[in-house]
């Protein structure tokens, strides 16, 4: 016997059209849900990359700062030195060596100093050439026992002193209760560094 279809055909077409239909839905729906989990993916990412870019931009900018201190720290740092070696050249080496230790070995018993005076002009070089030669001199006002004692001493400045040409001022003789003092002013240019007797 043959077979009867009983199920109308328009039943059926709505019935494939709906497992279609529903079967795009679910792709359609599908394909919303993937779009907007990459979308939110994408978001995120994006929101960590501007995250370690602000980073990196903040430590560029630190370091650009430590950088830029660091500069003029060491600006600052060469020009003290450059002070230092300036002052260093004005002060003159030796100082103490070349003029005071020959002065202290002229000086004898009865003899005083009132007032010492240590003059050397202070020139400053010119940026990048050596520094001038400049002249230092002496000056010294005191009192001795007697006359003869200062004219050992101005000897003994011009002969192992630091003295080149010692110029005397003599003073007045001072009387006091006890004793007569012989009051004297010298002067002098100064050896240059390295030259003087000792």
């Amino acid at each position: 016997m043959p077979e009867i279809d009983l199920i109308p055909a328009s039943w059926r077409a709505q019935r494939k059209a709906r497992r279609t239909l529903r079967g795009a839905a679910v792709a359609m729906a599908g394909l919303v849900i993937g779009i907007g989990a990459a979308r939110i993916g994408l978001e995120v990412s994006t929101r960590n990359e501007q995250a370690a870019v602000q980073a990196i931009q903040a430590t560029r900018r630190d370091g650009d700062r430590e950088a830029a201190r660091l500069s003029a720290l060491q600006a600052r740092h060469a020009e003290l030195q450059r002070q230092e070696a300036l002052i260093a050249t004005l002060r003159g080496p030796g100082l103490v060596g070349s003029v005071l230790q020959p002065l202290d070995r002229a000086l004898e018993e009865g003899l005083w100093f009132d007032d010492l005076q240590y003059a050397r002009p202070t020139l400053l070089p010119q940026p990048g050439s050596p520094p001038p030669t400049t002249e230092s001199s002496l000056g010294i006002r005191g009192k001795a026992s007697d006359a003869a004692t200062v004219g050992r001493f101005v000897d003994a400045l011009a002969s192992r002193g630091p003295c080149l040409k010692p110029a005397l001022a003599p003073g007045e003789a001072r009387r006091y209760t006890r004793f007569e003092l012989v009051e004297f002013a010298v002067s002098c240019p100064l050896r240059p560094t390295g030259t003087g007797g000792s």
